[in-house]
């Protein structure tokens, strides 16, 4: 196939042929259970799946993909439905289909999507590769002889598409297939299919003109090609067909197209599958559905801006109003008073006014009118794209059977997954960061969590460990539970790991509690396993799951009991897509809150408010809720309350799930539809920022992530943040590679690092980043190390910035004058490997 068409047809092709994995991948372990209560099309909804898997990577010329489908295929034809899939077989079928799906990710990477260890697969599912097929084989030839036919289909799919790029080309491939179809079928002696082979050629000539005459011929050679593989399955002996198949998988493959593809996998849209009403859909890129609900929030936050000119107009016209009746009055005073030569022109005047003012009023009413039509069709636009964007939430559930299945396996553990929620709708944005945290923890569960086998014996638990993921709908939020039956956390050994890491000194590790120990693991570098194995011990996972539930509005946290198990829950929004927002007002500063989080408004009395163990409380509704400043948690300078002169205090009530907490506010300034937009990499770990919103004022607000600020109020973890805040360190090298391996190697050490390519650019994050100490290179292009430490040292809020200077400079004189420049510390690089960088760091930052 012609690769500029390849590659404009992948993206459909790679969205569904995931989506065919993901379900064929289900009903194969579905075959593996009892044959009791299995449905009854499971097999046969499985054969045409991976039926038309096959043709679809047949009409793209992935050859690879082809055999391995194939070979799926042929296995599952000689199952029995009454009996159980094989273990064997089942291992091998997803081992095929995980790797076609790596040869997907090859694909959408711009590569050649092939599939590795082809033959191995091949033989493990009892195959050979096409050419080692006896092509003399009677059963064979018929075989194939179906894939010359899937061919052929999937070129009438295309020729079915309103746009075709080269539709000459596109019929000349497939009269060629049929013709060589028909000439091979003529010497086997299969007359009836040499027969609707040449009849199908003559339909496909037929089609090449187009318009209606073409639609009438692809009604024709639709029918034909069903009786074509009716008769081709009767002529299962016929070797000159296998011949056939020989030279056309020779010759270039047909050229669909995208609509081709969008009709179904193989194209056969007007064939078997055509019996029923057709399935109105169509494929929609990503990136075109996000950029249409771009134009809609825009679109959205017009309006509001044109509602807000509209009450500035309401105001200027009863203004105006005022003004005619003053010019009245003067008019009717200076009639009574003789009048004059002003008078005629002032009656003028003001009637001319009036009518002025009479058309005002109708445009007025005109564009309040036209305003109210455009707001009802943008909000239902805005519902549709929503709703086109929510999508089931066992698409991301189902492909964890497979997960649970190869981990399970390769630990040698027994585990049985129970999977829930799987109907409830969410925003496939959402669903797509979930992906990977969800493996991240259903892998540390299998891994960390359940036991071994003769563990749970020995415990009196079931040999198999349960483990259950479920998405429970709350309102407008959703959780994500991960729950495992297995021996629970261990708070000491968290400790322990943690303090070996130097995460934590040894007495502050000891100071924490279960709970506050437990959210260590969502620490950076953080593993309790002590060697790298395929599946845990690189210091990954956990922190990945934490990151992106802060980057979607939610949060994450974890429930343990000794010797019963873990549960981890990650709360999310339903959706990402504008939302109303509840202005308020701290100080200066406006922020807005999502208001499905705000429980309600109040004011607090100061005897309302009170301290329990230590901490702020507020009684409402006989509970005793936390009270904490919003100016103070979102790092704001902390303000005198209402409370503390006697007066009553403003407060939002914010809930997320089970959890409450008051926060006191100066005011309520509004609520309105907000977009929330990115705030950037730079600002990406301010966790109680979800991002930023353009008020219809033009105005630019944080989005405080409710969730986030919910969470930091328990006061364990107030305490941990506190006392695990790790110092941040700033790496300045214009070596790319030199600066990734100090990043890596002080990361790995709990430190969170922020990297700069010169001096220049380490000073600009310096002015906007807090940063504990700087770790630069000496020769660099604009700004060397020698410089920039001599700038830091001399600005009156950063002299006492520790930095360390790494150069390849060795000599006497060069340290001298390093550390002359201010340099706290000085490094030859072949000493950071050994070490030194980081004992030379703990010297410099003890209380870390």
């Amino acid at each position: 196939m012609d690769p500029q068409l390849l590659r404009s047809i992948w993206p459909v092709f790679s969205a569904e042929t995931r989506e065919q994995i993901q379900a064929i991948g289900s009903k194969v372990l579905g075959l593996e259970g009892p044959a009791q209560g299995r449905e009854p099309d499971l097999l046969p909804s499985l054969k045409r799946l991976v039926h038309s898997l096959k043709g679809s990577a047949a009409s793209l010329g992935l050859d690879d993909i082809e055999q391995v489908v194939h070979a799926i295929e042929d296995g599952l034809a000689t199952f029995n439905q009454e009996e159980r899939l094989p273990r064997d077989t089942v291992e091998a079928m997803l081992r095929g289909l995980s790797a076609i799906e790596g040869a997907m990710a090859r694909g959408d990477a711009g590569q050649s999507p092939v599939v590795e260890g082809l033959s191995s697969l091949l033989a493990a599912l009892g195959h050979e590769s096409a050419e080692a097929i006896p092509q003399t084989a009677a059963s064979g030839a018929a075989a194939q002889g179906l894939e010359v036919l899937d061919l052929l289909e999937a070129g009438l799919g295309a020729l079915c598409s309103p746009d075709v790029p080269d539709r000459a080309a596109v019929v000349r491939t497939a009269v060629e297939r049929a013709r060589t179809l028909k000439a091979s079928a003529e010497s086997a002696g299969a007359q009836k299919v040499a027969t609707l082979a040449e009849a199908a050629a003559l339909g496909f000539t037929r089609m090449e003109p187009g318009g209606d005459s073409a639609g009438l011929a692809a009604s024709d050679v639709a029918g034909t090609l069903v009786d074509l593989r009716t008769a081709l399955e009767a002529a299962g002996g016929a070797g000159a067909v296998a011949r056939a198949v020989q030279s056309l998988r020779a010759s270039p493959s047909p050229a669909p197209v995208e609509g081709a593809a969008a009709q179904g996998p193989t194209g056969a849209v007007a064939t078997t599958e055509s019996r029923g009403p057709a399935d109105q859909t169509v494929r929609v890129s990503v990136k075109t559905l996000e950029s249409i609900a771009l134009q809609v929030e825009l679109l959205l936050a017009g309006r509001a801006q044109q509602t807000r000119r509209g009450a500035a107009h309401r105001v200027l016209m009863d203004g105006m109003r005022e003004v005619l009746m003053h010019l009245e009055r003067a008019s009717s005073q200076l009639a009574m008073a003789g009048g004059g030569p002003a008078l005629e022109p002032l009656r003028a005047g003001v009637t001319q006014m009036r009518g002025l003012q009479k058309q005002l009023l109708e445009l007025t009413k005109e564009s309040h009118r036209d305003g109210e039509q455009l707001t009802l069709v943008a909000q239902v636009a805005r519902d549709d794209l929503r709703d086109l964007r929510m999508v089931p939430a066992s698409q991301v559930l189902e492909p964890l059977r497979r997960t649970v299945r190869e981990t399970s396996a390769r630990l040698d553990k027994q585990v049985t997954l129970e999977l829930s929620g799987g109907e409830v709708r969410l925003d496939r944005r959402i669903l797509d960061a979930l992906k990977d945290p969800l493996l991240h923890l259903v892998r540390n569960a299998i891994d960390h969590g359940l036991e071994s086998t003769e563990e749970r014996r020995a415990a009196g638990k079931p040999e198999a460990g349960r483990l259950t993921v479920r998405v429970e709908p709350r309102g407008s939020r959703i959780a994500v539970v991960v729950e495992d039956d297995g021996s629970g956390l261990s708070p000491s050994r968290v400790r322990a790991t943690a303090v070996r890491r130097g995460l934590l000194p040894a007495d502050e590790a000891e100071k924490l509690s279960d709970a506050q120990a437990a959210r260590l693991i969502f620490q950076p570098g953080f593993s309790t396993r002590e060697q790298v194995t395929a599946t845990s011990g690189r210091g990954v996972g956990l922190d990945v799951v934490q990151a992106t539930a802060q980057r979607l509005q939610g949060s994450v946290d974890v429930a343990f009991t000794a010797g019963r198990g873990t549960r981890f829950t990650v709360d999310l929004p339903l959706t990402l897509a504008a939302a109303l927002g509840l202005l308020v007002r701290t100080g200066t500063t406006v922020s807005a809150i999502p208001s499905d989080s705000v429980n309600r408004i109040l004011r607090l009395n100061p005897d309302d408010v009170g301290t329990v163990a230590g901490r702020v409380v507020a009684r409402l509704d006989g509970e005793q809720l936390t009270f904490l400043s919003l100016a103070e948690a979102i790092g704001l300078p902390r303000l005198p309350l209402a409370l503390d002169s006697g007066k009553v205090q403003a407060a939002a009530l914010l809930t997320v799930g089970e959890d409450k907490v008051l926060y006191a506010i100066d005011e309520v300034v509004g609520q309105q539809e907000i977009v929330v937009r990115s705030l950037g990499r730079h600002l990406k770990g301010v966790r109680h920022l979800a991002g930023a919103a353009v008020l219809d004022d033009g105005r630019v607000v944080p989005v405080l992530n409710a969730a986030e600020l919910v969470r930091a109020a328990r006061p364990e973890t107030r305490s941990v943040a506190r006392e695990t805040a790790r110092p941040r360190i700033l790496v300045c090298d214009d070596a790319l590679t030199t600066r990734f391996a100090m990043k890596s190697l002080l990361e790995i050490a709990g430190y969170p690092v922020v990297t700069a390519a010169d001096g220049e650019e380490a000073w600009g994050i310096l002015e906007r980043t807090p940063c504990q100490l700087v770790v630069s290179d000496w020769q660099m292009p604009r700004l060397d190390g020698v410089g920039l430490a001599r700038r830091i040292k001399s600005h009156p809020q950063l002299h006492r910035t520790p930095i360390i200077l790494v150069t390849s400079l060795d000599s006497p004189e060069d340290r001298a004058a390093g550390l002359e420049a201010g340099a706290d510390g000085y490094l030859v690089k072949r000493e950071v490997e050994r070490g030194r960088l980081l004992e030379l760091v703990r010297q410099l930052l003890p209380a870390s």
